[in-house]
């Protein structure tokens, strides 16, 4: 990372699939941009793709349109991203548990973004 000062950027997208190729790119030229290394912005996708494809998929009971708010800041030397969204509420810190090796394939991706992040939070009702 090149700097230590406060950056923010945000991007807004729909509550489809095909909305989550934009945030791809969102967050690839914002690592670019200021100078995050590969593992980094790697990881930053793999944990949003995984926590937007659930709230996507999961978290709304209806057809409509709604809105998702992706914000990426660079806080000191910690890279932090916010998701805020009008969805069901679902805490991703508590994956269900459970023997891995009698589960059925998939599920597994919260054990990745909580593997993967040095911190997740999550806040209901702001």
């Amino acid at each position: 990372m090149r700097s230590a000062a406060k950056v923010k950027a945000t991007l807004r997208i729909g509550n489809t699939i095909a909305e989550m190729s934009k945030v791809t790119e969102f967050v690839e030229v914002f690592g670019e941009t200021h100078g995050l290394s590969r593992n980094a912005v790697n990881d930053m996708n793999l944990c949003l793709d995984e926590l937007l494809n659930n709230t996507i998929s999961y978290g709304y009971p209806d057809e409509a349109r709604h809105s998702i708010s992706i914000g990426l800041q660079i806080d000191g030397h910690a890279l932090v991203a916010e998701l805020q969204d009008d969805a069901k509420p679902f805490d991703p810190r508590r994956p269900r548990s459970g023997d891995l090796d009698r589960r059925r394939a998939g599920g597994l991706g919260l054990r990745f973004v909580n593997a993967l992040m040095d911190e997740v939070d999550y806040v209901w009702g702001r």
